[in-house]
């Protein structure tokens, strides 16, 4: 669909000027036509399924992280600002929409379990979804309406965050933190039903607020950058339906936010276009660490079914792309926390060696990790090669007497090309949710399989009611 010329919006009066325009339309204000068109958009089905999925995920992770530190320490927080709201706070009661999706969106990425859109570098569900369902409540909303919206929040986010994500990482930025406030912004934004110019000062306001640096990773930051940037994308999209204004020129090219996440002027933000549906390539996760280690994960299996001979490995070498080599591979083996574990490469492939899952499981505290699969992470040597991606790896293991066998890995699973079924889903699901709510498990799956009919959110918290970490 190009949106300059869908029937469904009238252009506005200019509010910006840049060159990079299309029939005299900034990128700002083609953004704000498609977040005030949301209510009136139908998305097909196989793309409100993959929201539904990207829900579905959401609520796994977050479910499976009740007990995570830092999600109680934010929840403990908010709860101790006795904020007035209709909100659900998982593990926590009620509390108005900002700190809601604060306490929500942190808990969604403890685990580091959620969805990315690879493109972006992005948790998108983390930041989008929490801001959506607790601006959603607080509002009385429909399904309908917040899938939408959902839908809306996630399209703005690869539209904006298109082909910068990997630069924007490398040069110490998080894109959850930059280009996810976006998304839960403009999710807001369709919620509370804003005209075009509101709705890009809800855009402006969340993207002067771009924070979250790779320099935390492996810290109890990394996902309270997820929670603030859903809390920001509220508080925008409030801030702007009440008036407030902001740079609407930020998201132009050499506008403001790409020179300050790309500080060299190698890469700028393109025209903007809302042609296909970019949800349909997310990514999900079917290891709880960082994204960037699963292809050598997926390699280190694929070697462990051809019968390596574990005791046998003198060595092993991880070819990775540049990215995953700069962010997950300068590591030493041996980590000393479960956040830091998911951010080694190299233990990350040493647990897969030894046939470990690595689920949420291998990465809990108290933290003591097995000296035969830190004796094998040191073993591990990590090369960027240039021939890998994001997606893709090569494994070598040199063994005691029979030479070298590699395993390499085109297209880590949950990726497009890859990709992860229902059926999948379902297994992860289970894996994070049972332990906490036992034979209710299969009933919550189900409902959030079926959310958009209009009656399932009611049916969901009583499910979670009692909900306990």
């Amino acid at each position: 669909m190009n949106l300059v010329t869908h029937p469904l919006i009238s252009r506005p009066p200019a509010a910006t000027t840049s060159s990079n325009t299309r029939g005299g339309m900034s990128n700002s204000q083609i953004a704000g036509e498609y977040i005030a068109s949301s209510g009136q958009r139908v998305p097909p089905p196989e793309v409100l399924d993959a929201a539904r999925l990207c829900l579905t995920d959401w609520m796994s992770v977050a479910i499976g992280a009740g007990g995570e530190p830092a999600g109680r320490i934010v929840r403990d927080t908010v709860a101790s600002w006795h904020s007035t709201g209709k909100a659900s706070v998982l593990f926590g009661g009620t509390a108005a929409a900002p700190m809601a999706a604060l306490a929500n969106g942190t808990l969604a990425h403890c685990l580091d379990f959620d969805d990315t859109y690879v493109d972006s570098v992005t948790h998108t569900s983390a930041p989008v979804w929490a801001a959506t369902l607790a601006l959603g409540q607080e509002i009385e909303a429909d399904e309908a309406a917040m899938l939408g919206a959902f839908v809306t929040g996630f399209e703005i986010v690869t539209r904006i965050g298109h082909g910068l994500g990997q630069a924007v990482t490398a040069r110490g930025w998080h894109g959850t933190g930059v280009f996810g406030r976006l998304g839960a912004a403009a999710s807001c934004a369709a919620l509370l039903k804003l005209e075009s110019t509101r709705a890009q000062h809800a855009l402006a306001l969340a993207g002067t607020q771009t924070s979250g640096l790779t320099a935390s990773f492996g810290t109890m930051a990394k996902p309270f950058h997820a929670g603030k940037a859903a809390m920001d994308g509220v508080l925008s999209a409030q801030l702007g339906a009440g008036g407030m204004t902001g740079a609407t020129t930020l998201f132009e090219g050499g506008g403001g936010l790409d020179n300050a996440v790309v500080q060299d002027g190698s890469l700028r933000i393109g025209p903007v276009d809302f042609d296909g549906w970019r949800i349909l390539r997310n990514s999900f996760k079917p290891y709880a660490a960082c994204h960037l280690t699963h292809p050598a994960i997926d390699a280190a299996r694929e070697l462990l079914a051809q019968g390596v001979d574990l005791a046998a490995i003198r060595s092993v070498r991880a070819d990775v792309g540049a990215l995953a080599a700069q962010v997950t591979g300068q590591t030493n083996g041996r980590p000393d926390t479960p956040l830091a574990a998911k951010f080694d490469l190299r233990y990350c492939v040493a647990l897969a060696l030894h046939g470990r899952d690595v689920s949420a499981a291998d990465f809990r505290e108290d933290w003591k990790p097995e000296p035969a699969i830190t004796a094998l992470a040191e073993r591990v040597s990590v090369s960027a090669h240039p021939g890998m991606g994001f997606a893709s790896a090569t494994l070598t293991v040199e063994t005691n007497g029979h030479g070298g066998v590699s395993a390499h890995v085109p297209v880590a699973k949950g990726h497009p090309g890859n990709a992860m079924s229902w059926e999948d889903m379902r297994r992860k699901f289970d894996g994070l949710v049972t332990p906490v709510l036992g034979d209710r498990t299969g009933a919550l799956f189900a409902l959030l399989r079926g959310f958009g009919g209009g009656d399932a959110l009611p049916a969901i918290r009583d499910v979670l009611q009692g909900l306990r970490a």
